[in-house]
């Protein structure tokens, strides 16, 4: 399986070229992990830029969420107020029916009379 090295020299070529191979893959594996703590280290940056702009959406959702409540009570409190005025408009124009019926329709003898039976 393994053949055995007879000669010191040989032995010594051999150990070289071993500790040379060692010293490229220990510079392989070097380089390899500064790549990958580099690649490591712009991913943290993205999360944490990613989180930040994830808290400000955040606040930003919570204001427009306070403003909508906000028009939802202005666009609640502006329709009662259109319907108390659509109601007195309504009054209005029955008290002004009245007063046609009353003054313009009705006889001046009649006018007068109900006048006279008020008192």
């Amino acid at each position: 399986m393994y053949s055995v090295i007879e000669n010191n020299e040989d032995k010594e070529t051999e150990l070289n070229a071993i500790q040379e191979s060692l010293g490229k893959i220990r510079a392989y594996m070097e380089k390899e992990i500064a790549f990958k703590q580099g690649l490591i280290e712009r991913q943290e940056a993205q999360i944490h830029q990613f989180r930040t702009r994830l808290e400000e959406k955040e606040v930003v959702i919570q204001r427009l969420e306070g403003q909508l409540t906000e028009c939802r009570q202005t666009n609640e409190g502006t329709r009662q107020l259109i319907n108390k005025l659509l109601s007195d408009i309504s009054n209005y124009q029955k008290d002004l029916e009245w007063y046609k019926r009353t003054f313009e329709k009705r006889s001046l003898l009649g006018t007068i009379r109900q006048k006279l039976l008020k008192r």
